[in-house]
This record gives structure tokens, sequence and C-alpha cells, in this order.
């Protein structure tokens, strides 16, 4: 994954996301990053199923635009990519020794959180990370 095209393309996207106030601040970098690791497995595992024929590309294109949307919102607080690899390590082996129930539960409210993001962006930002989600599928899903 080259981190820095998804924060651009996440960053163009996002850019004057108009959320309520609740959603106004980004959410805290090792939050985000707990979210990013999350949905990266649950991604990772979608493709799989994709690529063994199975329906079930419109949720991985749920799980990857709310990723971007989650992603997006850090590099626009200033995040930059090195911390953001760094926390995304940590991130990464905390949800691996997370019990099956708690990853679980982790992506549900990920995924709900980068869809309310995803939700509350103009039509223009919505279609950006929709495009960005589809290169990342068309990448997860490639024939190796």
């Amino acid at each position: 994954m080259n981190l820095r095209v998804i924060l651009s393309a996440a960053a163009i996207a996002i850019a004057g996301l108009s959320a309520p106030p609740a959603l106004a601040a980004p959410a805290n970098a090792p939050h985000a990053a707990a979210c990013v690791a999350a949905l990266k497995a649950q991604e990772a595992e979608l493709a799989e199923s994709v690529k063994a024929g199975e329906p079930r590309e419109p949720v991985l294109l749920k799980v990857v635009r709310s990723g971007i949307a989650i992603i997006g919102t850090q590099y626009l607080a200033g995040v930059h990519e090195a911390e953001a690899r760094e926390l995304l390590k940590a991130a990464e082996r905390d949800f691996q020794a997370l019990a099956p129930a708690a990853a679980e539960k982790r992506q549900t409210a990920c995924l709900e959180e980068g869809e309310a993001l995803f939700a509350h962006a103009s039509p223009i930002e919505r279609s950006l990370i929709t495009s960005a989600a589809q290169r990342r599928i068309r990448r997860l899903t490639a024939s190796t």
C-alpha cells in the first residue's frame, strides 16, 4: 500500500469536509490508526472473498472508503507520514492480539465512523474518495 498516494487522495477528497460538530474534530491519531488497522484487516479478508468469486465488492468498497476517510482526517490534522506509519504498525500488532469478538466490535465501530465521515462529505469529496477506494480494490483483488 502506498500510504503517500492514499493520504494525498484522501486529503484532496476530504478538504473542506463539512461535518456536524461531533465529527468536526478528527479522531486522535492512535484511535484513527486503530481504526485503519481494523479496517485494513477486514479489507484483506473481503478482498480474498472477492478474488474467490464471492459478490462481496460492495462491502469491500464501504470498508476501503471508510479507511480512506479516516486517513484523510489525520492527514488534514497534520499527522506526518512517518508518524502515521509507526502508529499503524503498532495498531496492527494490537489488533492482531484482540479476541475475535473484540476485533469484530472494533471493525464495526470503525466502519460506522468512516461511513459517517464519508456521508458528511460533499458530492465531489465522496466521488474522489470512492475513486481512490476503487483503485485500491483493483490492486487488492488483482491476480498475483
